[in-house]
């Protein structure tokens, strides 16, 4: 008798995912054997589009605890194996074989997935971590032009007693660590957007801070959950709230993760208190001396006490090991402009170009640069690229310029044509429209 292969579950909560269900669902189309989703409490088309990839809906009323949702879910799912996405996240087609396989290895019980953010630029960081420029194999975020990879345990079998833990950033580990078992590792992916949306995030930032305070003050002498505040507290820029739970955290965890020791200094930083900042991004860099963004912090606070050439070495290391990461190009610059050296400053935008052409915060710095130095002509220039680069960057900025410079010269039919455009990615924005009704009927 042939061996029946394993079955595998897709395990999902969600609530108004009416814009990312479908291609999530999609995205796992002859990979999963079935669909669950516990939905709490959608107004929109959420339930419609699980209906028409057949998936089982359950409803969960929300309760502020994200393990209690998720367990909701797993108890539907009937899977020898469990795989858990959010509606902003998926798999693509490349590791759909890789993840079938996964489930037949003998003795497997677990695997951590990499979970791969996708950024619109190479400015931002995941728990530190900086973005690299986008040049995967796979087609789902392709049209990103970086990401920031981590690690989440997000495959497993369905053994008894399977639960997450934890009211935020809830977690399986803890069930496969009590059982014994070995958490491997999977090289795929899962894709998550959830990052490029802003304005979400935003309204995300103080829920999720909120709820983590509340897990902390429960349990206040656990190092995780001071974690779980000091993360969100990080994302929220909430710098006294970082400060309080890196202190909190640092006393009670016996090796502290470097992101605590990041916290730390940057709350330090935002006090002004620069050299008790760099004490513990030292320290960070004690344990791995090309951390960029430690490297990064720390020419902040050199910069703050005058030591200038300090500021630059550090700069300068961070760019060389980690070019896709924007963040020390546009400091650099600052640095230079800063120090009556513009055409330095150019210099170390146009290198972070170089290797990161249509980033728009470097694009930006580049415009804003020759604005600062008075040079008009070449602020417009720059403009006119970053729109050619980066057409839903500069938030309608470039547009502006560069169209309000031709019609100061009476090119109309220019100033249409680059007004039009800022328009078609900034639809009703009051000062691009102000400057369409400037121009004379034709």
């Amino acid at each position: 008798m042939m061996k029946s292969m394993p079955t595998l579950s897709l395990a999902m909560i969600v609530k108004n995912e009416a814009q990312n269900l479908a291609r999530c669902l999609a995205s796992v189309e002859g990979l999963c054997d079935e669909l669950i989703i516990i939905d709490t409490g959608s107004t929109d088309a959420t339930l419609e589009i699980a209906q028409r990839f057949k998936a089982r809906v359950g409803h969960f009323p929300w309760a502020d605890d994200f393990a209690a949702a998720r367990n909701a879910a797993l108890a539907l799912c009937t899977g020898d194996w469990v795989l858990i996405l959010d509606a902003d996240e998926t798999i693509d087609r490349l590791d759909h074989a890789a993840i079938r396989v996964a489930l037949e290895r003998p003795g497997a019980e677990a695997y951590r997935l990499t979970l791969r953010n996708y950024y619109a630029g190479g400015g931002r960081t995941v728990q530190g971590v900086p973005p690299t420029a986008n040049t995967s194999p796979y087609s789902e975020g392709s049209n990103y032009s970086h990401y920031a990879d981590g690690l989440g345990l997000r495959l497993c079998r369905r053994v008894p007693g399977l639960a997450f833990e934890g009211r935020i950033h809830e977690l399986l580990d803890p069930c496969f660590q009590r059982r014994g078992s070995e958490i491997q590792t999977l090289p795929a992916v899962i894709h998550h957007f959830g990052k490029v949306d802003e304005a979400r995030e935003a309204l995300k930032r103080r829920y999720y801070l909120d709820l983590a305070r509340q897990e902390a003050l429960a349990h206040p002498e656990s190092p995780q959950h001071q974690f779980n505040v000091l993360q969100q507290a990080m994302n929220a820029e909430d710098w006294s709230t970082v400060q309080e739970a890196a202190t909190a955290y640092l006393r009670l965890a016996p090796v502290p993760h470097p992101l605590a020791l990041l916290g730390a200094g940057m709350a330090l930083q935002f006090q002004g208190r620069h050299q008790e900042a760099l004490t513990h991004l030292q320290r960070l860099l004690a344990q791995d001396p090309h951390q960029a963004q430690a490297l990064t912090r720390l020419a902040v606070s050199c910069a703050a006490l005058g030591r200038l050439d300090e500021a630059r070495k550090a700069l300068d290391l961070v760019i060389r090991v980690q070019p896709a990461f924007i963040v020390p190009y546009v400091n650099r610059a600052e640095l230079e402009s800063q120090q009556g050296h513009p055409a330095a400053a150019r210099a170390s935008l146009q290198a972070g170009l170089a290797c990161n052409a249509k980033d728009p915060q470097l694009l930006h710095a580049l415009v804003q640069l020759s604005i600062a130095e008075g040079n008009l002509d070449q602020a417009v220039a720059d403009a006119q690229v970053a729109i050619q680069r980066c057409p839903q960057g500069g938030l309608g900025v470039w547009h502006r310029l560069v169209a309000f410079h031709h019609l100061a010269h009476q090119r109309y039919s220019e100033a249409r044509q680059f007004l039009d455009l800022g328009l078609a990615a900034f639809p009703g924005d009051p000062d691009l429209e102000r400057l369409r009704s400037m121009i004379p009927a034709s």
